[in-house]
């Protein structure tokens, strides 16, 4: 029996069952389609792809890219490029070259961005030893920059919503090509909290984010013009606006102005 057949000898009912089934999954793709990096991203459970070692939680970057590449075929990312600068006879300086590092008196940084549907996320780090210092910079070696340019992809991954809830935070340097990552998941209500508390300089005092966010809402042109400087300023910033704006923690009463 031929599809036109079957469907010749289906009632009413049943056909309008179908279409009914064919619009819920139309309107579930373009919800998929219309979700922002960050909302499709900060909801894959990473979990299930971390490693141990040495009693730590791991996420390597090849899987970390690997998922954000099924998801979004198109992501690409880059390693800063540094200009390189020699001497000349006459005491100038000649630009020469780049380099993927720039090595300074503090010592060597490098800076991954990732672009996913048009937005770019980025992640600066120096090279660091497993105290969290600075390694010298005249001593670094080029695989030890490496590995630090694939923590800082991890990382530019992170601030996009891959597996952000469950990073230390601390960005401790790994012997291989992993990223150290908390050994407990960040529960929902744990991060709601730490939103409600979060504060920042605003109008002459030390506000609450969640109170300007509420003013924006409000509709207070000076806090949507502090709020668009903010995000731009930091991915961190970004990030934590979106998640309030999400989890609806905006607080409303503080005078306009404030």
């Amino acid at each position: 029996m031929t599809e036109a057949e079957k469907f010749a000898e289906m009632t009413k009912d049943e056909l309008i069952k179908i279409l009914d089934q064919l619009q819920d999954e139309k309107k579930e793709q373009a919800q998929k389609d219309n979700a922002s990096v960050y909302e499709r991203l900060s909801k894959v459970d990473v979990s299930k792809f971390v490693d141990k070692k040495n009693g730590l939680n791991y996420l390597s970057w090849a899987k970390a890219w690997g998922l954000v590449k099924s998801i979004f075929p198109d992501a690409s990312y880059k390693l800063r490029e540094y200009p390189y600068y020699t001497q000349t006879a006459d005491g100038n300086y000649q630009q020469i070259g780049t380099h993927d590092y720039l090595r300074t008196e503090y010592g060597v940084e490098v800076e991954a961005s990732v672009t996913i549907k048009g937005e770019t996320y980025s992640s600066k780090l120096y090279v660091m030893d497993f105290h969290n210092r600075a390694l010298d910079p005249k001593k670094v070696t080029y695989f030890e920059i490496n590995k630090t340019q694939m923590r800082a992809l991890t990382k530019a991954l992170a601030f996009a919503g891959l597996g952000l809830n469950i990073y230390a935070g601390e960005d401790l340097p790994s012997s291989d090509e992993k990223t150290p990552q908390r050994k407990e998941r960040v529960t929902e209500q744990e991060l709601i909290e730490k939103a409600r508390k979060s504060k920042t300089q605003y109008g002459g005092g030390n506000e609450l984010v969640t109170d300007i966010v509420g003013l924006e809402i409000d509709g207070d042109k000076q806090a949507n013009a502090f709020l668009n400087q903010w995000c731009e300023k930091d991915q961190k910033n970004k990030n934590l606006y979106k998640f309030i704006i999400k989890n609806q923690l905006a607080t409303h009463g503080m005078k306009v102005g404030a």
